[in-house]
C-alpha cells in the first residue's frame, strides 16, 4: 500500500507552531518575548522586554522564543540586547522565516519580524553598539532583521530636484549618498572576543551596516543568510580554533525583487571599498562553503595590512597583522557576480588558502588605479594580489572568470575591457627576507582548469613595477580556445 500524506498536515503544523507560541511559558526551557511585555506593534520599543526574556532564561540556560507578528508589525529594537552564555534566541522553529522575499510588501509580513532602530546613542563613533551581544555558547536562529528607517530610495527619488536624495552628478551621489543619509549602525550580530561555541543560522538581515562582527571569536558556525546592506556582511578581525560559514546569499532582493529602478543606489553602496562580502583579517582555518553574492564591491578580502587595514566596526580602529598573521583556510562554491574585485589578497603566511569551484564575474567600477608595466589600469580585478601576500600561495581548483556588465542593473557597470581593468592585478613586488621557509620573492597563485569568458588577452594580467609573473595555469580555456600550460604574463 502507499502512503498518502495527510491534506491535514499543514493544518496541524500551524496548529502546533501557535501552541508553542501560545505557551512558550510552559515549555521547559523557554521563554517567551511577549510573556516578557513585547507588543510586536512596530512601534512600541520592545528591546526591554526582550532583555528582560534573555536574562531569564540565562538563569537556566533556556531559549528565548521571539513570537510571530501580524502582517506588517514586528518588534522594534533600539539598543543592544545581550545574550549572556548558554542563551539562544529562536523565531521560526522551522528554519527560514516568512519574509518579504521576491516581493512580497512590507504590510504584509508575518512572523518573527525585528525592526532594528538604533537609538543616536548607539552609534556614537568609536564605540558603535551591536544589535545583538552574544557571549559564548549562543544560538540566533530564524529572524527577520530589518534596518527600516534605513533609506533606500529609488533611482526615480535621486532624480528628483525636490527629493532629500537629490544630486547634480552621479560621482556625486557616490561620495556623499552613504554620508548625508546613512546612520552608520554597530554590527547587527557581535561575538565578543575569546568566546567559543556559537551558531548563527536561518538569518535574514536587510540595511545593514555591518551584518556579522567578531574580534576573536573561535568554534563559529553560521548557515542560511539572506542578506544585503550597505558595508560588511561578515567582518572577523581575529579568529581562532576554525569559523565555518554556508550557505550565505548576499543579494539585493532581500526585501523585493533585484529591482532595475534601484542602480543609482547599488551603484553608491558597490563603489565604496569596504562594501565587502567576507572581511578577515586573521582568521585561523577558516571554511566557508556555498556562498554567493550580487552586487558588491568586494567578494572576499583575505588579510589586513598597514596600506589596507581592518576596520574595527564598533571602535573604528584600523588594524593590520605583519606577515603570516594572514587567513588561512578552504571555500567551495563561490559564485562573485557583478564586482570590483573579485578576491583581495592582502596578507599572506605560509599556510594554503584554498579555493574549488569558483565563478568570479568582475564587471563594476569604482575609478580607483593603479600604475603597473602596461600603464595606468582600473583597480578592478578577479584576483587583487598586494605586497603582503608574497611568500603565500592561492591554490585553486576549477575557476571560472568573466565580465559582463548589465547596465540596467548596476549604473557603475563596466566590463574589464571598458574599465581597462584586469583578470588578474598583481600589485606584488616581493619582499627579499624569507620568513618561516617561504620564499617571499613572489606571490602564487596555483590554477587547475580555468575557464575565461568575455575577457580579451590583451586583459587577463598587469604587474606593478618589481613584480614577477606568479600565475601558473594548468588546464586553460580563454574565450573557447584551449591554450597551453604555463604562466600568465
Amino acid at each position: 500500500m502507499t502512503a498518502t500524506r495527510p491534506r491535514c498536515l499543514p493544518m496541524l503544523l500551524s496548529a502546533l507552531l501557535s501552541t508553542v507560541a501560545c505557551f512558550a511559558g510552559e515549555i521547559p526551557g523557554m521563554v517567551s518575548v511577549r510573556e516578557c511585555g513585547a507588543k510586536g506593534d512596530g512601534a512600541t520599543d520592545d528591546t526591554g522586554a526582550f532583555q528582560a526574556a534573555a536574562d531569564r532564561a540565562s538563569e537556566f540556560g533556556g531559549t528565548v522564543f521571539v513570537d510571530p507578528v501580524g502582517p506588517g508589525k514586528g518588534y522594534v529594537l533600539t539598543r543592544t540586547v545581550a545574550l549572556k552564555a548558554g542563551v539562544s534566541l529562536v523565531g521560526s522553529l522551522a528554519g527560514m522565516p516568512f519574509i518579504a522575499w521576491e516581493g512580497v510588501p512590507r504590510e504584509m509580513q508575518t512572523g518573527p519580524v525585528v525592526l532594528a532602530r538604533p537609538d543616536a546613542d548607539q552609534r556614537i563613533e568609536g564605540q558603535r553598539r551591536p544589535l545583538f551581544h552574544l557571549m559564548g555558547g549562543n544560538v540566533l536562529r530564524g529572524l527577520y532583521i530589518l534596518y527600516d528607517e534605513q533609506p533606500w530610495p529609488s533611482d526615480e527619488e535621486f532624480a528628483d530636484p525636490a527629493s532629500p536624495y537629490h544630486y547634480a552628478r552621479q560621482d556625486e551621489l557616490a561620495k556623499r549618498f552613504l554620508r548625508d543619509h546613512v546612520a552608520p549602525c554597530g554590527p547587527t550580530i557581535y561575538v565578543q572576543p575569546g568566546v567559543a561555541s556559537t551558531t548563527v543560522e536561518d538569518i535574514t538581515c536587510g540595511r545593514y551596516w555591518d551584518f556579522f562582527y567578531t574580534p576573536s571569536g573561535g568554534k563559529i558556525v553560521i548557515s542560511r543568510c539572506y542578506l544585503y546592506g550597505y558595508k560588511r556582511a561578515f567582518a572577523l578581525r581575529e579568529a581562532k580554533d576554525v569559523v565555518r560559514i554556508s550557505e550565505i546569499h548576499i543579494v539585493p532582493n532581500v526585501e523585493k525583487p533585484i529591482s532595475w529602478q534601484h542602480s543609482l543606489l547599488q551603484a553608491a553602496i558597490t563603489s565604496q571599498p569596504d562594501n565587502i562580502a567576507f572581511d578577515f583579517g586573521s582568521v585561523d582555518g577558516y571554511s566557508i562553503a556555498d556562498a554567493t553574492a550580487f552586487l558588491v564591491h568586494t567578494g572576499f578580502k583575505l588579510g589586513a595590512s598597514v596600506d589596507n587595514p581592518f576596520l574595527d566596526p564598533i571602535t573604528g580602529e584600523r588594524v593590520s597583522f605583519g606577515w603570516g598573521q594572514g587567513p588561512w583556510g578552504s571555500m567551495h562554491n563561490i559564485k562573485l557576480d557583478n564586482c570590483v574585485v573579485g578576491y583581495d589578497c592582502v596578507l599572506g603566511t605560509i599556510l594554503t588558502n584554498q579555493l574549488t569551484n569558483a565563478m568570479v564575474h568582475v564587471s563594476l567600477t569604482d575609478g580607483a588605479e593603479v600604475s603597473t608595466e602596461d600603464g595606468t589600469v582600473a583597480r578592478q580585478a578577479a584576483f587583487l594580489v598586494e605586497t603582503g601576500f608574497a611568500g603565500a600561495t592561492l591554490q585553486v581548483c576549477n575557476l571560472s572568470l568573466s565580465s559582463f556588465a548589465p547596465l540596467n542593473v548596476a549604473a557603475n557597470g563596466a566590463m574589464v575591457q571598458q574599465a581597462n581593468g584586469r583578470a588578474f592585478l598583481i600589485d606584488c613586488p616581493g619582499i627579499p627576507e624569507p620568513k618561516d621557509y617561504a620564499d617571499r620573492s613572489r606571490a602564487n597563485l596555483e590554477i587547475y582548469n580555468l575557464a575565461i569568458s568575455n575577457i580579451p588577452e590583451s586583459h587577463l594580467l598587469s604587474v606593478t613595477a618589481g613584480t614577477q609573473p606568479c600565475v601558473r595555469v594548468r588546464g586553460l580555456t580563454l574565450n573557447g580556445v584551449a591554450r597551453e600550460d604555463g604562466t600568465l604574463g
